[in-house]
């Protein structure tokens, strides 16, 4: 019987069914076989960063540990030939590769210096050229140098290059085994062509390569293969504490919902911004940016609310003492400070849209240069106040017509401009300017918004786009805005299809905003953007109104309103009761106002619908809610939608609107 003839097919069937050769198989090839890659290519792609990242610094001092080594076997080589007369001759040749290979090495130190070397393709390209530079000035020198000395001082050196290899290097196994595969063929391939080496000693010293090679490459198999464990083991780790820092985040909100509750002195603002808290928390779960928003703006609206209080306070007291004009004074005063808390809530709700994706932008042609001119204007008196010149640069004299959304850009650039004007500087009197230019291109039209104000640092650049973040005005004076501009003006631009914004700024000298917008294209309808401008109180007396409202305070002080405007009004606090309103009244109204959300799960729909039903003609209809993204569930255009909190102004100005056009259609 022949001990090495392969078994039958039945035998080595036998053999694989016993269990301690299969494990041994399988230990075997599990030690031999290069980890596979992770079936999710971008847990392979953080694994490849992970891994290069982690080792660069170990892989330099090993670049620089066998560039020492390598150097050092020079000065033996020298010493070799002053002592050795048959080595002599052949010496400048051999020492030529040994400089050859450490100018090599000393390269691949200069590289693995580079902020690149931290990435693991380019550690691996710079370290296997290293190596294959090794290999290949070694194998040369092998085969120039004399016998014996090419077997006993130069062939022994493949050992120790293979151990530096597998052992100090860091390299992945596949990419460590073919190099070695290749070094070890040229060898083969220079000894099967030279005979430089006695064929005895060499196939002993292939013996032990061969052996040094399997060693060398189990062990970086299974270094590998430990990293890429201790990889997903870290990440289950970090997924585990993310998932107990999610639970202790949701705990902490409900800890906070509960203290919110019981505080019985909680203003209606409190517990609206306290509602927006807890929907930002469930939905970005429990983001720590929306968290800072959301504090910044219940400090904010705190400020003008406590103001209000007290003015009303005292102009109670004054009316209470006959002071007509010290009262009439200070409700002045609370006025005003009643319209800077809707400004907040109106730029916060603005911004709390755009950011949640409830906005969806309405295309149109509209013409740029009208939009800029329109703003230009409005602006005027406010920048006059303060010492600014505002200019506008038309740039041509054929109109900028671009795709945009009408109701948005006019906002956007106001909120620029406006900028402008606030953070002027002072030290600049009478040189101070604002200037709104357009600059037409093939593609689009650029507006730029240019101030020689106080401009910003190039630290803060980032941050001016976050909200309530004034760089120039640390003590949050209202007077100087609310900090949300930029942030609106940002989100907006960001969601248009197209559009795109440019910043630059030199602190000293003054910024420049500029935004491109596409050029409309030929043929598309024209939008011309509209703007609410307070109408005379005339204009609403004698109109008859049908008000929805379930909030009695809202109720009272809306029929307190139509009431000193002379208008004509029936009130509702549900569906059922305008329904029964509906068949009793005498006139048909000129505008329906409601809010959105009613009693007993009614919406502004209902209204709609009842009053197409019950009233002969068509009536319109304006929906004052408070709720965001009301305006993309299609219930009503545009103009026929605002936002609470609204100043007298904006609703006197809407009615009118709507009402005429009713009158018009008649």
């Amino acid at each position: 019987m022949n001990l090495f003839s392969l078994p039958q097919a039945s035998a080595w069937k036998r053999l694989q069914q016993q269990p301690a050769l299969a494990t041994f198989i399988a230990r075997l090839v599990e030690t031999l076989c290069w980890p596979a890659r992770f079936a999710d290519p971008e847990v392979e792609r953080q694994f490849t960063i992970e891994y290069g990242r982690g080792f660069a610094d170990f892989r330099r001092a090993a670049i620089i540990l066998g560039t020492l080594v390598w150097t050092c076997f020079g000065w033996w080589e020298i010493s070799l030939a002053r002592h050795n007369e048959a080595f002599r001759p052949y010496f400048v040749e051999i020492f030529f590769f040994r400089v050859a290979g450490t100018l090599a090495a000393t390269a691949a130190i200069v590289l693995s210096f580079r902020p690149t070397f931290v990435r693991d393709e380019t550690a691996h390209r710079v370290m296997l050229s290293g190596m294959a530079v090794m290999f290949v000035c070694l194998t040369v020198q092998t085969f120039l140098a004399p016998r014996p000395f090419n077997y006993t001082h130069f062939f022994v050196g493949f050992y120790l290059i293979l151990f530096y290899q597998f052992g100090f290097l860091r390299l992945r196994a596949k990419a460590t085994l073919l190099l070695t595969l290749g070094a070890t063929a040229a060898i083969l391939l220079a000894q099967l062509v030279t005979q430089g080496i006695d064929p005895d000693l060499f196939w002993a010293g292939m013996f032990y390569i061969a052996n040094v090679v399997v060693i060398g490459h189990s062990v970086n198999v299974n270094a590998e293969r430990h990293v890429r464990d201790r990889y997903l083991a870290v990440q289950a780790l970090a997924h585990s504490n993310g998932a107990l820092q999610d639970a202790n985040v949701e705990l902490a909100r409900k800890h906070q919902d509960l203290e919110q509750a019981r505080r019985e002195q909680q203003t209606r603002s409190d517990a609206l911004m306290a509602l927006r808290e807890q929907q930002k928390e469930a939905a970005e779960q429990a983001s720590r940016a929306k968290s800072r928003f959301l504090a910044a703006a219940a400090h904010d609206l705190r400020q003008p609310m406590h103001a209000l209080n007290m003015f009303l306070a005292a102009a109670d007291e004054a009316l209470a003492k006959h002071d007509i004009e010290t009262s009439t004074a200070l409700i002045g005063d609370a006025r005003k400070a009643s319209a800077l808390s809707a400004r907040l809530f109106n730029a916060v709700l603005d911004l709390s849209k755009l950011e949640s994706g409830h906005v969806k932008p309405s295309y149109s042609s509209v013409d740029l240069d009208r939009v800029a001119q329109d703003v230009v204007e409005q602006l005027k008196p406010f920048a006059a106040s303060l010492g600014v010149k505002l200019r506008y640069s038309r740039g041509g004299r054929n109109c900028a017509m671009v795709r945009t959304d009408a109701d948005w850009i006019p906002r956007v650039l106001s909120n620029l401009v406006s900028n402008g004007i606030k953070y002027a500087d002072r030290e600049k009197a009478g040189r101070c300017a604002v200037i709104v230019a357009i600059v037409r291109m093939r593609n689009y039209v650029r507006v730029d918004v240019v101030d020689n104000g106080i401009g910003i640092a190039s630290k803060h650049w980032d941050a001016i786009f976050q909200p309530f973040v004034q760089i120039s005005n640390p003590e949050r004076d209202r007077e100087k805005g609310l900090g949300l501009g930029l942030s609106i003006v940002n989100a907006a631009v960001s969601l248009m299809e197209g559009h795109r914004m440019e910043f630059k700024s030199i602190e000293g000298k003054g910024s420049r905003f500029s935004i491109r917008l596409p050029v409309a294209q030929a043929g598309t309808e024209v939008t011309v953007p509209i703007t609410d401008v307070a109408p005379s109180r005339a204009s609403l007396r004698g109109l008859y109104i049908l008000l929805v409202e379930d909030d009695r305070l809202v109720r009272a002080s809306t029929e307190a309103l139509f009431g000193q405007w002379g208008v004509l009004f029936d009130s509702a606090n549900s569906l059922a009761e305008l329904e029964i309103l509906a068949h009793t009244i005498e006139r048909l109204p000129d505008l329906v106002i409601t809010d959105y959300r009613l009693p007993e799960r009614h919406t502004a729909h209902d209204v709609v619908h009842l009053i197409a039903a019950q009233l002969p003609r068509p009536v319109p209809c304006l929906v004052i809610t408070g709720e965001a993204g009301i305006n993309a569930q299609g219930l009503l255009p545009e103009r026929c939608i605002l936002s609470k909190p609204l100043s007298a102004d904006t609703l006197a100005a809407r009615m009118v609107e709507l009402a005429s056009r009713q009158r018009s259609v008649v």
